[in-house]
């Protein structure tokens, strides 16, 4: 029984051999003919006449073919396949890339000696023998490139170099690789400190640290894996951090950085992952003007269907302008990579837009998109994808990112128009929230010179049955009567046969019965207090000097708040009123008509003399909103802004006293409270973006300090037509004076409730960081982002001189400070220092800070921004801005800074006092 059951076992693994071997053989050979064609393609693509790359290439070839012949003879005679044969040549090949290594032991040896000169500077081994006079061994590499081009470099090392000297050189990259992976291995060490450092030093002795560095990458045992944890992806990493001080880099790199060096290095990164890719390109210069020799390679990943990666080398090398957008960005499309498609067009404009115009082709409603996706060939194409709807909506933000204008994409922007023209007929028929006049004036506006858009509203609306005012509109467009339906064709023969008291003006305010009549505001919404005549338009130089004496006084309150005209598609946003109300008066400043005629001498007075002001008290609600816009529209203003005083936001005030929320409208969107957020047209498939959310809360909390919502009817008009009319005035007015009624209010409750509460927080400074929006458009015009008119570091926050300067030091328990949650190792340290010290918790935030430096009379120390929002509240004397980075640091510099002098009773002292408490 035993003897059967091993008879049988033999048999089985006899079977299960035979099988593998024969899959083997199969893949053997398919893997031969895909390298054979890959290096096909390369010569197909590269210019033949006078191309050193080509000469690599076809010596590579002949090479593969010769041994491919040896093989066969070889396995002819031992009786075994080609492909069995094979299997016993372990081979490392590079599929793509000449001088790549043609087996793991011979020929990538020779390339990387080829391209390495004695490995460490100044250093001699007794071993090596120079076929060539000494002269040539005392040449410099600069010298050798003097009589010998770049491309030639390798060739001269090869004939100069003796076998003994190349076998040395390899051996000593492979003593380094061999004492790195020990140290990579030793579990023992966490630290990776020694890696570092023994890294850094194997690079700074070596004469060609580049080539070391690629033969340490590739020959590492965790090459292949597509781990950010590996020795190669470490190894890699370092380099590109050391490449980045110009102090490392040798001074001929060029020299050693040749083309052959660099496709070797490109192919490396790329063959089994794209971990590395981003270092490689930096430390080994691959994104240089002059790279366009690697284009044969990206064109390989394109035929082996490998668009992802031909994307993201070809954005990160700059070679956009060697492929049509249909070569990389439709498969992109069609395998539902879009995300990638921002990162291939990084930096080229020229790109962007033709990417752009391509979508809104795709984006017409008779292009046949099954023909599209069958005569593309990609594999895998997400048909879905190729609907219009998905199109448009990356095709808009396209070009709001950027910046295209809407001429050249004639089907988006009347997508993205008859979007908005449903929107507005959403608001004025079904939530009836818009007054005749300003829903007039937007729609004018959305619709344009387009004739498309005019039958468009036309047609909608008839849905709404409204014949009349398409009548209306259709005269007002003139349009013919073959291009409207024959019912407006009807109805505006019958209005002009008998005019009657429906035909007006288009533009006329009464052209139809408003939302709400003078009686229905009056019963129904607060109304302004103050009479007409008080409201002044300051539209004129002497005018501007004027209302700012009258704001500059000592002791005003100022209610704060601008209007804008609402967005379409890439329209341009800008501030174009901004309202100045006091009790006796209230100032529109027109800022379409001074933004023309008032220097940038005379804006920044207004920040000076009012804004940063803290003898003049500010109110506002959704500021952050209002100040976004308008250092958009002046960017000169920003940092003039940075130092603002006394500037309250009553949205914190409200939430203080009433005890609860003020948006008290349930918010679905998740959305921020400064805008609305983008209301998506279920049959264009495109955003449209409209103005700010906060009046929803500013309507909410007048009627729970004042009785009466706000009427919000003009929000939503065009405010930079000039002359507003009354009802736009009078929206205006009360928008900025009712804010001065509220916060009179709001102080009277929390007297009568006798709450300890601090009536003037701070203003959020959210407005002077980055907008998502600028960091993109910076981010795909290849550029790092950075502040407009940003201030210098030490100008924005340098401290007042040192305190401590005197006879007598002061001691620990004399400072007392207020450390926010940035600083909590620095409260720390000062506590175990004897110093009386607040530490802000996790949760809360820089409004407690200036709370308890004012009930405590503590300093406030903190760093960056908050410095600037904190000073402005609470004066230069009581904050210090930290500008060390460790918390050892930073106790130093606040130490000197306050002349604390620590004795050794002082240590642990304070900490006494807390458990004994």
């Amino acid at each position: 029984m035993i003897v059967l059951v091993a008879a049988f076992w033999e048999i089985c693994k006899c079977v299960y051999v035979s099988i593998l071997c024969r899959k083997t053989e199969e893949r053997g050979t398919q893997t031969d003919e895909e390298e054979q064609h890959a290096y096909r393609s390369l010569l197909e693509a590269l210019p033949a006449n006078g191309n050193d790359t080509v000469k690599i290439l076809q010596t590579s070839v002949k090479k593969r073919r010769i041994k491919s012949h040896a093989i066969s003879i070889e396995a002819q005679k031992q009786g075994i396949s080609k492909s069995s044969m094979a299997q016993k040549e372990v081979s490392n090949e590079f599929d793509l890339v000449p001088g790549g290594a043609e087996s793991a032991h011979d020929e990538p040896d020779h390339f990387y000696a080829a391209h390495f000169p004695p490995l460490h500077k100044g250093k001699s081994d007794s071993k090596t023998k120079y076929k060539s006079s000494p002269k040539i061994k005392e040449n410099s590499f600069k010298q050798i490139h003097q009589q010998f081009p770049v491309s030639h470099t390798s060739k001269w090392m090869t004939a100069n170099l003796d076998q003994a000297q190349r076998e040395t050189t390899v051996g000593e990259m492979r003593q380094i690789l061999e004492e790195l992976e020990d140290r990579w291995g030793d579990d023992t060490r966490k630290d990776k400190t020694d890696m570092y450092r023994i890294l850094r030093h194997h690079l700074s002795k070596s004469t060609n640290p580049y080539t070391l560095v690629a033969y340490i990458v590739e020959k590492s045992k965790d090459y292949h894996l597509p781990k950010t944890s590996t020795l190669a992806y470490y190894i890699m990493k370092e380099f590109d951090n050391w490449c980045s001080l110009k102090d490392n880099i040798p001074k001929h790199s060029h020299l050693l950085l040749t083309q052959e060096l660099k496709l070797h290095v490109l192919h490396m990164c790329t063959r089994y992952h794209m971990t590395m890719v981003g270092f490689a390109i930096k430390a080994f210069q691959l994104d240089q003007p002059d790279n366009s020799f690697l284009v044969p390679v990206l064109r390989c990943f394109l035929e082996k269907h490998k668009f992802k990666e031909a994307a993201v080398c070809g954005g990160k090398l700059g070679l956009q302008d060697h492929f049509s957008v249909e070569e990389i960005v439709l498969p992109l499309i069609l395998q539902d990579k879009v995300n990638l498609i921002e990162t291939y067009l990084i930096g080229n404009q020229r790109q962007q837009q033709l990417v752009v115009q391509m979508l809104d082709r795709l984006c017409d409603r008779s292009v046949d998109m099954a023909t599209i996706i069958s005569s593309s060939g990609v594999p895998n194409a997400k048909r879905e994808k190729m609907h219009w709807k998905p199109l448009s909506k990356l095709a808009a933000r396209l070009m709001k990112l950027y910046d295209i204008p809407s001429d050249l994409c004639p089907n988006i922007s009347n997508a993205r128009g008859l979007g908005a023209v449903k929107y507005l007929l959403y608001k004025r028929y079904i939530e009836g929230s818009m007054g005749a006049g300003s829903w007039e004036e937007m729609v004018q506006s959305a619709v344009g010179d387009s004739a498309f858009l005019k039958e468009q509203l036309i047609e909608q609306l008839m849905c709404y049955n409204e014949t009349i005012a398409a009548a209306k509109w259709a005269d007002y467009y003139q349009l013919p009567d073959e291009s409207v339906p024959p019912l407006v064709a009807t109805q505006r023969k019958a209005l002009r046969e008998n005019p009657g008291p429906t035909t007006g003006e288009i533009d006329g305010e009464d052209w139809d019965n408003d939302c709400y009549t003078d009686g229905d505001i009056k019963t129904s919404w607060y109304p302004l207090k103050i009479s007409q005549e008080a409201i002044t338009m300051v539209d004129t130089k002497e005018s501007y000097w004027a209302c700012l004496q009258r704001l500059s006084q000592p002791g005003t309150t100022v209610g704060i708040d601008s209007e804008w005209k609402p967005g379409f598609g890439n329209t341009v946003q800008r501030v174009a009123l901004m309202q100045l109300a006091v009790m006796d008066h209230i100032y529109l400043l027109d800022l379409v008509y001074l933004s023309q005629h008032l220097q940038m001498d005379d804006w920044k007075q207004l920040a000076a003399r009012f804004f940063c002001n803290p003898a003049i008290l500010k109110l506002g609600y959704g500021l952050d909103s209002d100040f976004q816009m308008f250092v958009k529209t002046f960017p000169f203003m920003k940092e003039s802004l940075a130092n603002m005083s006394r500037v309250v936001e009553l949205e914190k005030v409200a939430q203080k006293v009433i005890d609860k929320t003020v948006n008290l409208l349930p918010d679905d969107t998740g959305q921020s409270d400064d805008e609305e957020g983008p209301l998506e047209d279920s049959d264009s498939g495109v955003n449209i973006k409209f103005p700010r959310k906060e009046a929803r809360g500013l309507s909410e909390l007048v009627r729970q300090t004042l009785g009466k919502p706000l009427s919000k009817t003009e929000q939503m008009s065009n405010w930079e037509r000039r002359p507003l009319r009354p009802a736009q005035v009078t929206y205006a007015a009360l928008d900025a004076f009712v804010l001065l009624e509220v916060y009179d209010e709001l102080v009277r409750q929390a007297q009568r409730l006798k709450m300890n509460i601090d009536m003037e927080p701070p203003v959020s400074m959210k407005w002077m960081k980055a907008s998502k929006r600028e960091k993109m458009k910076a981010k795909a015009k290849g550029q790092k982002f950075t502040y407009k008119e940003k201030p210098s570091k030490t100008k924005q926050y340098t401290s007042p001189s040192p305190r401590g300067a005197g006879p007598n030091p002061m001691s620990p328990g004399q400072l007392k400070v207020v450390v926010d949650s940035m600083l909590q190792g620095l409260g720390r340290q000062l506590r175990s220092c004897g110093v009386d010290v607040y530490i802000l918790e996790n949760h809360e935030d820089h409004d407690r800070t200036i709370e308890i430096c004012r009930m405590e009379n503590r300093i406030v120390l903190t760093s960056g921004n908050p410095y600037i929002m904190v000073r402005s509240h609470v004066g230069e004397h009581m904050c210090y801005c930290v500008q060390s980075v460790t918390a050892k640091e930073q106790v130093v510099e606040v130490m000197e800074y306050f002349g604390v002098k620590v004795k050794t009773k002082d240590i642990f002292s304070r900490c006494q006092v807390s458990e004994g408490v």
